[in-house]
């Protein structure tokens, strides 16, 4: 009896060996998927209900490759989530998501605050020690939901009376140094502080061994630091990052094709049986799904009981804007703008080390015209990534990926490029790609059996900071 398990389970695992291996043994995996996914028997047998007894993500996998491996430069966005793989299943096609950016590190003195600085109601934007010494000092910020009481913050490269270490109101001479403050309060959008380097009061006056506030100029930039708590505080205010809900939208994307092609592509023996005739319905679809994941507005419109979603482009998700040219229809990228993109986009935003820039043909001519791009930039090489080609330019900030977009062409981006953390892009699937069997016949539709391909999708951002549009200056 033991003997007898034993063998079942040898020749059940041997079937199921054999039922996968007969799926590749096709000419081409790409048709034994669309044939799975039609339905329509392979050789011994095999159908979707055997592959989604055994393999129930094969199916949708193999097709969306299926359909990916179709041009996959026309569409490079949509190729490199296929192969990235960063998807969530969406509940519902109305997808609530939160996005928080990392807590800003610094801030700015409001300049349009005009007072002395001597009590919260008289808020200063800039301060001289010539005709009064003060200890501490009420300040106006512009961004006042990243301050806490007890937090510390710098004034860099302050001017300063006298030497380094000896820095004392009308001492000789005068230096440069950066002051550090302590803030003791905080009401509304203004911070109280006082200076724990920097000058002393004056002798012959009542704070010549105090720290005083030292001369600072409007609009001036405040580094936030660490707090600083006493020695018996076992609590601190807490910070929260309150992230902001938006709305996305998963939009039904369909392309049909008849069941002709199908029934073409199980005798074929060529690496993909579609004729471009026939291939223009998934090509559209690509590229449709790539122009809407890109640009498209968010909503949905309601007609009776009837529900349409429109998805909303990750462009419009994006306030970091890089400009270059002088504007008024010059496309000529300087050493410094170049240099100053790499700058903003790696730095101060926690982000990853490496970006892909999809770029329209007109940035790529500009940025070929920069002798410090043509010096880091490699040769073209097939990423296995990705799944597109790229040519990757190395900095000391970080490195760029960079894609061609032929679609920013018939958008009107062509001189534009769009810079992504792909680390922080998310693809919802609310209907991964599938394929559904329309029996039009029947329904007296059409004297022919049909397929749709399908799927009911969207992208969204995390951390908006961390991605960039770059624009010619108008």
């Amino acid at each position: 009896m033991k003997n007898r398990v034993i063998l079942t389970v040898v020749f059940a695992t041997v079937a199921i060996v054999l039922f996968v291996a007969g799926l590749f043994d096709c000419a081409s995996d790409t048709v034994a998927a669309f044939a799975l996914a039609a339905g329509i028997p392979l050789a011994g047998g095999a159908s979707v209900a055997a592959a989604d007894q055994y393999a129930p993500e094969l199916v949708k996998e193999d097709i969306s490759k299926s359909v990916v491996e179709m041009m996959p430069s026309r569409t490079p966005l949509d190729t490199i989530m296929r192969h990235i793989k960063h998807h969530v299943k969406a509940q519902s096609q109305k997808i609530g998501y939160y996005q928080a950016s990392y807590k800003p590190v610094t801030d700015k003195i409001d300049s349009t605050a005009d007072g002395t600085g001597a009590s919260q109601a008289t808020p200063a934007s800039s301060f001289t020690y010539k005709d009064t010494e003060m200890t501490r000092i009420f300040l106006q910020v512009e961004n006042p939901d990243i301050w806490r009481v007890h937090d510390t913050l710098l004034m860099r490269d302050l001017t300063l009376p006298g030497t380094l270490h000896h820095a004392t109101i009308g001492a000789a001479g005068t230096h440069r140094d950066d002051v550090m403050f302590y803030v003791l309060s905080k009401s509304g959008s203004v911070i109280e502080i006082v200076p724990v380097n920097g000058v002393r009061g004056s002798a012959a006056g009542d704070n010549g061994d105090k720290f005083v506030v030292p001369d600072f100029t409007s609009g001036c930039e405040l580094i936030r630091m660490g707090q600083a708590k006493s020695e018996l505080a076992i609590s601190t205010e807490p910070f929260s990052v309150y992230p902001s809900l938006s709305w996305q939208y998963c939009q039904n994307f369909m392309a049909q094709i008849e069941e002709s092609t199908f029934e073409r592509l199980t005798r074929k023996e060529a690496n993909w049986g579609f004729s471009n005739l026939e291939a223009v319905n998934v090509l559209s679809m690509k590229m449709e799904m790539e122009l809407s994941m890109l640009f498209g507005q968010g909503g949905e419109y309601t007609q009776g009981n009837d529900r349409t979603y429109f998805t909303r482009g990750i462009t419009r998700d994006i306030e970091t804007v890089l400009t270059y040219g002088s504007g008024s229809g010059d496309r000529t990228v300087t050493k410094e703008q170049y240099n100053g993109w790499l700058k903003e986009v790696f730095d101060g935003n926690n982000g990853s080390t490496n970006r892909l820039l999809l770029a329209g043909s007109g940035l790529i001519k500009s940025l070929s015209c920069v002798d410090e791009f043509q010096k880091n930039i490699a040769p073209l090489a097939k990423d296995n990534a990705l799944g597109v080609d790229v040519r990757k330019v190395q900095s000391y900030f970080g490195s760029l990926d960079i894609v061609l977009a032929p679609l920013f062409l018939e958008a009107g981006w062509e001189d534009c490029g769009l810079i992504l953390d792909l680390e922080h892009i998310t693809k919802h699937e609310f209907v991964p790609m599938s394929v559904t069997k329309l029996d039009l016949k029947k329904s007296g539709q059409k004297n022919a059996d049909a397929r749709v391909i399908q799927e009911v999708s969207a992208l969204t951002l995390r951390y908006p900071g961390c991605h960039a549009i770059i624009k010619p200056k108008a």
